[in-house]
C-alpha cells in the first residue's frame, strides 16, 4: 500500500495522525475534505498563517502536517486543529480519538480491530511479528513515509507479541 503524499512540505514537518474507528464512506470522505479545506486557510499561529496541510488517507486517517521551521504551531493553534477534528467527528458520527482500535493489513486488505482482539490474534498466531500495522505514534513527515506502515516487530505494537515471539 504505497503512500502518496500530496503536499510539498519538508520531511521534517511535524505530523499528527487521527485514525477513525471505521472507514469513511465516499460521501463522508468528501464531506471531511470540504471541512478540511475550509479550516486550513484559516489555521494560524499568533496571527501568522501556518505552512501546513491536512490529508485524508485510506478514508480512515486524517493526517495534519505543519512545517515547524517556517512557523511553529502554538498551543492555541494545535487546540484549534483538534477542535476541527472534533467537528469532523461530530459531523460524521465517527470517533477519531479511539486509541484502542488498531489498523493493519492482511493479504493487502486494510482491517481494523480493537487492541484487545489484535493482541489475541497475535497470541493465537493468526497475526505475527511480520503483520503490517499503522504506527500512528510517529511524529514527522519523514517517518510517515518511511515507517508509518511497518511490521509489528518494528512498532510499539511489538509489546503485544507473546514473549516467545519477540
Amino acid at each position: 500500500m504505497k503512500l502518496i503524499i500530496q503536499n510539498n512540505l519538508p520531511a521534517t514537518s511535524r505530523v499528527w495522525i487521527y485514525q477513525a474507528n471505521r472507514v469513511l464512506t465516499a460521501a463522508e470522505a468528501n464531506q471531511a475534505q470540504d471541512m478540511i479545506n475550509s479550516f486550513l486557510p484559516n489555521w494560524k499561529s499568533h496571527g501568522k498563517q501556518l505552512e501546513a496541510a491536512i490529508e485524508l488517507y485510506h478514508n480512515l486517517f486524517v493526517v495534519v502536517f505543519a512545517n515547524e521551521a517556517a512557523e511553529a504551531p502554538s498551543g492555541c493553534s494545535i487546540d484549534s486543529s483538534v477542535a476541527m477534528i472534533k467537528q469532523l467527528q461530530s459531523a460524521l458520527n465517527i470517533d477519531f480519538f479511539d486509541r484502542l482500535t488498531t489498523a493493519y493489513l492482511r493479504q493487502g486488505e486494510l482491517l481494523l480491530c480493537k487492541l484487545f482482539y489484535f493482541e489475541e490474534k497475535l497470541k493465537s498466531g493468526e497475526l505475527n511479528a511480520d503483520t503490517l500495522v499503522f504506527n500512528n505514534m510517529i511524529d514527522t513527515k519523514a517517518k510517515l513515509v518511511e515507517s508509518w506502515l511497518t511490521p509489528v516487530r518494528d512498532s510499539w505494537h511489538k509489546q503485544l507479541l507473546p514473549k516467545e515471539k519477540v
